[in-house]
C-alpha cells in the first residue's frame, strides 16, 4: 500500500510538471525559437533585420523614453499622495484613496478615451486656452501618452509605498527625535531611507506596466505614427508576408528581455524591504499640520484628483450623448442613438457576451485551480506546486502582446502531431487567460489559507472526518469571502481585456476592449464613448460592491483611519502591475 501511495504520488507530481511546461513554459520556447527561425533554418537574422530599420530603433527609443518618464511621474505623484494618506492629518482619506485607485479599476484604454475626449481639438479645455491666446493641447503626442500612462500608474506606486510606511516602526522616529533631530530631520533620515526599497519597487512595477501596456500608445499613437514596442508587435503580427510572425517574434524577444530585467530588478528591491514584512500597519497620524495647511493639502489632493480621474471622464459621458464627433454640447446636438446602438447591435451585444463568458470561465478555472495549488502549497509542501506557480508568475510577468504571440505558435499544434483547432475560437482566448491570470488567484488564495489555523484541520482528521467533510465543513466557509474577493481581481481584467484579444480574437470572438480599440480607431469617437461609459459604470460598482466595508473609514483623531482591507485589495499589493489592458 505504502509503496503504491509512492508511485501514485511521483505519477501526479511528473503530471503537475509536464502540464507546467505544457501550458507555461512551452509557448514561451515556441517564441524564442519562431525569433530565431530562417527560411533555411536558424539564426539572428531576424535580429539584424529589425535593428537596421529606422522605425525599430525608434520604437526602442520611445519605449524606453515613454516608461521612464511616465514611471517618474508616477512615482512623485505615488508617494506623495502615499505620504499625505499614511502619516497626515489629513481628513476624507477614505475619498482620497478611492480615488487614486480609480486607475487601476478602470480599464486603461477607457482612461486613454476620456483624455482625448477631454483634451480633444474642439473640447472646451482647448477652446478655453485658444481664447486665451495660447496653444491647445495635443494629446496625440510623446507627451500625451506619457502624461496618460503616468497617471494610470499612480496606483501601481502608491499601494507600495503606502503600505511600507505604515509599516515603518515609531519607535525608530522617536529614537532619532531623542538624539535631536527634528520632525522633519527624522521623517527624512528614517522614514523615507526605510521606505526607498518600496519606492524602488513600485516605479520598477510602474515601468512594467509601461511597457507591457498597449492600449494606451496603440489609442495616442498609432494614428499619429508614433511606435512603441508592444504597437509595433502589433503591427507586425497582423501583417502579411512570409517574415511578419518570426520579425514580430524577435521584437517580442526584445520587449521580454527588458520585462525580465525588471522583473528581477523588482525582486531585489522587495527583498530589501522584506524587514518589515511581518509588522503590523500603523495607522495613527504621525505629522500634524496646523489647521490652514491641512486644509490646503486635503482640498489639493482631492482637486489634483478630481482634475486627473474624474473631470476627463465626465467629458467621455458629455461625448457620448453628442450626435457627431466635434460639436457643442447643446440640447440640439444630443442623442440616445449611441447608447440605443450599444443595447441593440448585433456585434456589440456578441462582443459582451463572448467577454462575459471570457470572464466568468476564467474566473472558476482559475479559483478552482488556483485554490488547489494553494492548497497543495501551504499543506502539502509539494514542490510541483512551488514549480507550477513560479511558471505561472512567469507568463505574468511577460508583457501581454509577447504572451497573445506564444499562444499562437504554440497552440496551432502543441505537441507532433497533435492539433486541437482551438486557434481562431474562444477556446485560445480562455486558454491564454486562464495562463496570464493564473497566479493572481494562487497568491490571492494563499493568503486566504494562511488565516485558518492548521489545528482546525488536524482536529477535523481526529475526529474521523475526510478530507471532503475538511474542504465542505472548515475550508469552505472561512476562504470563500477572501477568495471571492480576490477573484474580482480577475474577473474585470478577463472582462475588459484587449491586448490578448488584439491578436488572438477571430470576427466571431471579438471581446468588448477589441471593439472599443475597433470603434476608436475607425472614427467612431462617440459609440466607443458610450461603450465606455456602460463598462465603467459596471465595472466602478462591482468594486464598489465587493469591497463596500472597506469604502468606509472610521476618522479617529488620534488614530488615524483604518479601512477594512479586502483580499482584493491585498491582491493589489501583492501584483499591481503589469496590467493586461
Amino acid at each position: 500500500m505504502e509503496i503504491s501511495r509512492k508511485t501514485g504520488a511521483v505519477i501526479a507530481q511528473t503530471a503537475v510538471y509536464l502540464l507546467a511546461a505544457l501550458v507555461f513554459l512551452l509557448p514561451l520556447v515556441r517564441l524564442l525559437l519562431m525569433g530565431v527561425t530562417l527560411e533555411d533554418g536558424y539564426g539572428l537574422d531576424n535580429f539584424a533585420t529589425l535593428l537596421a530599420e529606422e522605425r525599430t530603433r525608434e520604437a526602442i527609443v520611445n519605449t524606453i523614453i515613454i516608461a521612464v518618464t511616465s514611471t517618474v511621474l508616477a512615482a512623485v505623484c505615488g508617494s506623495g499622495l502615499a505620504f499625505l494618506t499614511a502619516y497626515c492629518n489629513i481628513k476624507r482619506k477614505g475619498l482620497i484613496e478611492f480615488l487614486v485607485l480609480l486607475p487601476f479599476i478602470i480599464p486603461s484604454y477607457i482612461i486613454t478615451l476620456s483624455w482625448s475626449s477631454f483634451l480633444s481639438s474642439r473640447g472646451a479645455f482647448n477652446q478655453f486656452l485658444t481664447s486665451l491666446g495660447l496653444p491647445a493641447v495635443d494629446i496625440y503626442t510623446m507627451g500625451g501618452i506619457i502624461l496618460v500612462l503616468g497617471f494610470c500608474n499612480i496606483p501601481i506606486v502608491y499601494v507600495n509605498v503606502v503600505h511600507m510606511l505604515r509599516k515603518i516602526p515609531r519607535d525608530m522616529e522617536w529614537a532619532a527625535r531623542a538624539c535631536g533631530y527634528s520632525q522633519r530631520q527624522a521623517m527624512i533620515k528614517i522614514n523615507l531611507v526605510s521606505a526607498i526599497p518600496a519606492i524602488a519597487a513600485g516605479s520598477v512595477l510602474a515601468f512594467l506596466s509601461a511597457i507591457d501596456n498597449f492600449s494606451v500608445p496603440a489609442f495616442l499613437g498609432i494614428s499619429s505614427g508614433i511606435p512603441v514596442l508592444s504597437t509595433y508587435i502589433y503591427e507586425n503580427a497582423i501583417g502579411f508576408g512570409p517574415n511578419a510572425f518570426p520579425l514580430a517574434a524577435a521584437l517580442s524577444m526584445i520587449l521580454s528581455v527588458i520585462a525580465v530585467a525588471g522583473t528581477l530588478l523588482e525582486g531585489f528591491f522587495v527583498k530589501r524591504g522584506a524587514s518589515l514584512d511581518s509588522i503590523k500597519e500603523d495607522f495613527s497620524v504621525r505629522v500634524h499640520f496646523k489647521n490652514s495647511l491641512r486644509l490646503c493639502l486635503e482640498w489639493g489632493a482631492l482637486a489634483l484628483l478630481l482634475i486627473l480621474n474624474i473631470i476627463p471622464m465626465v467629458s467621455m459621458v458629455a461625448s457620448s450623448f453628442l450626435k457627431a464627433y466635434g460639436l457643442d454640447f447643446a440640447p440640439k446636438n444630443l442623442t440616445l442613438k449611441n447608447f440605443a446602438f450599444v443595447f441593440h447591435n448585433r456585434g456589440v451585444v456578441s462582443a459582451i457576451r463572448t467577454s462575459l463568458i471570457l470572464a466568468v470561465v476564467t474566473t472558476i478555472v482559475c479559483i478552482a485551480a488556483g485554490t488547489a495549488i494553494a492548497y497543495a502549497k501551504l499543506r502539502m509542501k509539494s514542490r510541483a506546486a512551488v514549480i507550477l506557480e513560479k511558471c505561472a508568475s512567469l507568463t505574468y510577468a511577460i508583457p501581454g502582446i509577447v504572451l497573445a504571440l506564444a499562444m499562437i505558435f504554440h497552440w496551432v499544434e502543441p505537441l507532433p502531431g497533435v492539433r486541437p483547432g482551438i486557434y481562431g475560437t474562444i477556446n485560445i482566448l480562455v486558454v491564454a487567460y486562464i495562463t496570464r491570470y493564473l497566479v493572481l488567484q494562487i497568491k490571492g488564495s494563499t493568503t486566504a489559507l494562511l488565516t485558518v489555523d492548521p489545528a482546525m484541520e488536524e482536529a477535523c482528521a481526529a475526529s474521523g472526518r475526510g478530507f471532503l467533510a475538511k474542504w465542505t465543513k472548515i475550508l469552505v466557509p472561512l476562504v470563500t469571502g477572501p477568495i471571492l474577493s480576490g477573484a474580482f481581481m480577475i474577473f474585470v481584467p478577463a472582462l475588459t481585456e484587449l491586448t490578448l484579444s488584439s491578436i488572438l480574437a477571430s470576427a466571431g470572438t471579438k471581446t468588448i476592449g477589441l471593439t472599443i480599440f475597433n470603434y476608436q480607431q475607425g472614427g467612431d469617437y462617440n459609440l466607443a464613448a458610450a461603450m465606455s461609459v456602460l463598462v465603467t459604470i459596471l465595472v466602478v460598482a462591482g468594486y464598489c460592491l465587493i469591497n463596500r466595508k472597506k469604502l468606509t473609514y472610521a476618522q479617529k483623531e488620534e488614530t488615524g483611519y483604518e479601512p477594512t482591507y479586502t483580499a482584493g485589495h491585498k491582491k493589489l499589493q501583492q501584483n499591481p502591475g503589469p496590467q493586461g489592458n
